[in-house]
């Protein structure tokens, strides 16, 4: 309980423990996803407790099922996830680690990190595997269609981020694209840009298998 404890006070970072099962499937695919997600956006670290092994644990932080996420930031518990659900489990994520502190981090460098999540980046209402409105799906499909490499911010789970974003980048709808921090546009706009091939091959693209 003392090393646990050490890892969850850490350095105030985000810190995640995944309350799992040795045998459980799901629980090793989720693990496997954690250690990748932790290398691709290097804003938390995360720890396996095999809650069968060590009860005691998963019964001093009240999980019943595996796998069972527990998010951790200052020492203190600030979220749980129950079940396998990557998209949200990223989604998350990336909230947690960039939500405003008590260091008085503001609003505008709160979105400069988020937009710096990855080289392109989609802020959209839900997530690429479940999008919440017409235009996010649209965008979601062209993107995919051109094998773009991004990741998603869901404005629908934050309302700071969605009325923010719109001041800061001086765009008043949803979806919103970035490439390299910089604004390329809504959907409408992407549509005709993807009309030039010299923008076409600016954008990042996924790696064939």
């Amino acid at each position: 309980m003392v090393g646990l404890a050490n890892y969850i006070n850490g350095d105030g970072s985000l810190r995640l423990v995944h309350f799992g099962a040795s045998w459980s499937e799901a629980c090793k695919q989720l693990d496997t996803i954690l250690n990748e997600l932790s290398e691709e956006l290097k804003c938390f670290k995360v720890a396996f407790i095999d809650a069968e092994s060590i009860p005691d644990v998963a019964v001093a932080y009240q999980v019943t099922a595996a796998p069972t996420l527990v998010f951790f930031k200052g020492g203190k518990e600030v979220d749980r996830h129950n079940g396998f659900n990557p998209s949200e489990i990223r989604n998350k994520i990336v909230k947690l680690s960039f939500t405003e502190d008590k260091s008085g981090k503001d609003l505008n460098k709160r979105l400069e990190s988020l937009i710096k999540t990855a080289r392109l980046m989609l802020f959209m209402k839900g997530d690429p595997a479940a999008p919440k409105c017409k235009f996010s799906r649209q965008m979601v499909d062209l993107l995919n269609e051109l094998k773009a490499d991004y990741k998603s911010f869901d404005i629908l789970e934050d309302e700071e981020v969605r009325q923010g974003l719109k001041v800061y980048s001086n765009w008043p709808t949803y979806p919103q694209l970035y490439l390299d921090g910089e604004l390329l546009g809504g959907l409408d706009v992407i549509r005709e840009e993807i009309k030039d091939s010299d923008f076409v091959k600016k954008l990042p693209k996924r790696e064939s298998a």
